[in-house]
C-alpha cells in the first residue's frame, strides 16, 4: 500500500483500495498503521474523482528520507538530493579527482557534504557504461580497465542502500517510477548524445538488459549508404544521429566548425545548410522512432540527452519520416522531448536508489502489520 501511494500519490483512499483490491477494513487497518508509523500523511481534502464524496488523500512523507543521486560526465561528479519521489531538492557539482574507485567515492563524499547529506538513506549513481549486477563497472571515465566494484565501496563509505546502473537504465527507472510510468504501462526513452541509447517499459515493467550500457540501439542500420560510426559500421543510428557526427556534416556542408548550440541556433535563423543538416537526421530519427515503437508496440516516446533538440528544431520532417514509416490505421505515436541538463543523469540514479530502498526491507521496518 505504501509503494503505490508513493508511485501514483497523493491519492484518494478510494482509489487505494480500488487499485489494489482493499476491502475498507483492510484499509483502515493498514492506512492506520502506516499513518501512525509517520510513513504516510493525510493531505487537503478533496472529492473522489469516482465516488464524488469529500475524502482527505494519502500521500508520502516525503520529507522523512533523502536521497543523494550522483552522474559522472566530463571530468566531474554531478550530485542531487531528492525525497522518496525523486523531487530534486538540491544540486551540487565536484571535480573527480581521479579515475579509481577511491576518487570516486570521495567525490560522492564531497558532494553528500555540499549537499548536507552525510548520511543518506539511499545513494544512486549513474555512469555511462556497463554495469554488472553486483555493480561492477566498466566505463571510460574509470579508465580503460576491467570491471571495477564501486557498489561496495559505497555501502561501506555511507551505510545507505547503494545503487550503481547505467545512465539510461536509471532514467528510465526513475521515469517510470515519477514519470511517464504513472499514466502509461509502456514507452521507450531514446538518449541523443554521443551515441544513441534506449530504455523501455513494457506491460509496466522496466525492461532489464545487462547490454544497455553499451548502447546497442546506436549500431542499428539506419542508411546502407550512410557515413561510417567510430566503430565502423556503416549508416548507424550513431553515425547518423550523434551529435559529433552531425557537427561533422554541419562542418563539411558550411566550411566551419561549430558547436551543437550554434548548429541548432543557426538552423533556425533561416541557415539553408544548417537546416539541411538537422533536417536530413531528423528524419533519420524519425525512421528510428518508427522501428522502436513498431517492434515495442509502445506509442510513447521520451527523448533525453544534449541531442535532444534535434526532435524540436527539426519536428516537421521528423514527423513526416516517423508517420510515413507507420501503417495509418496505427495509433499516433506522441513524442515528449525534456530538456537537457547533466543533473538530469543524477536524478535518475536517485530515483533508481529511491526505489531500491523503497522496494527493500528498511523504509517499513517499524511499521506494525
Amino acid at each position: 500500500m505504501a509503494r503505490h501511494v508513493l508511485r501514483f500519490g497523493p491519492v484518494p483512499r478510494g482509489a487505494v483500495a480500488r487499485a489494489l483490491g482493499l476491502s475498507a477494513g483492510s484499509l483502515t487497518r493498514l492506512g492506520s498503521a502506516l499513518l501512525d508509523a509517520g510513513v504516510l500523511v493525510e493531505t487537503d481534502p478533496v472529492t473522489d474523482p469516482v465516488t464524488r464524496r469529500p475524502t482527505r488523500p494519502l500521500d508520502v512523507a516525503l520529507a522523512a528520507h533523502r536521497v543523494l543521486g550522483v552522474a559522472l560526465a566530463g571530468g566531474a561528479a554531478w550530485g542531487v538530493l531528492t525525497d522518496l519521489r525523486a523531487g530534486v531538492r538540491a544540486r551540487a557539482r565536484v571535480p573527480l579527482g581521479g579515475a579509481s574507485p577511491d576518487a570516486v567515492v570521495a567525490a560522492v563524499a564531497a558532494l553528500a557534504g555540499e549537499l548536507g547529506v552525510p548520511r543518506p538513506d539511499a545513494v544512486g549513481l549513474a555512469v555511462d557504461g556497463q554495469v554488472d549486477a553486483d555493480g561492477r563497472v566498466q566505463a571510460d571515465v574509470l579508465g580503460r580497465r576491467p570491471p571495477v566494484d564501486l557498489a561496495g565501496p559505497l555501502r561501506a563509505a555511507t551505510g545507505a542502500e547503494v545503487v550503481v546502473g547505467d545512465e539510461l537504465t536509471c532514467a528510465t527507472r526513475t521515469e517510470h517510477w515519477t514519470g511517464l510510468g504513472r499514466e502509461h504501462t509502456g514507452f521507450a526513452v531514446l538518449a541523443l548524445g554521443a551515441g544513441v541509447g534506449h530504455g523501455l517499459v513494457v506491460a509496466d515493467r522496466v525492461v532489464d538488459s545487462p547490454d544497455a550500457g553499451l548502447q546497442p540501439l546506436g549500431h542499428l542500420p539506419l542508411e546502407s549508404t550512410g557515413p561510417r560510426c567510430p566503430r565502423g559500421h556503416r549508416g548507424c543510428a550513431t553515425a547518423l544521429l550523434g551529435t559529433p557526427a552531425l557537427l561533422a556534416a554541419a562542418q563539411v556542408a558550411t566550411g566551419l566548425p561549430v558547436t551543437w548550440a550554434e548548429l541548432l541556433a543557426d538552423a533556425v535563423d533561416g541557415d539553408r545548410r544548417a537546416r539541411q543538416v538537422l533536417d536530413d537526421a531528423a528524419a533519420h530519427l524519425g525512421r528510428l522512432v518508427a522501428l522502436v515503437a513498431g517492434v515495442t508496440g509502445v506509442d510513447q516516446v521520451l527523448l533525453v540527452g544534449e541531442g535532444a533538440d534535434l526532435a524540436v528544431v527539426g519536428y516537421e520532417a521528423l514527423r513526416a519520416a516517423l508517420d510515413g514509416h507507420r501503417d495509418p490505421r496505427a495509433r499516433p505515436v506522441e513524442l515528449t522531448v525534456r530538456d537537457h541538463d547533466p543533473h538530469d543523469w543524477a536524478r535518475g540514479a536517485a530515483g533508481a536508489a529511491a526505489q531500491a530502498f523503497a522496494t527493500g526491507p528498511r523504509w517499513l521496518s517499524g511499521v506494525r502489520r
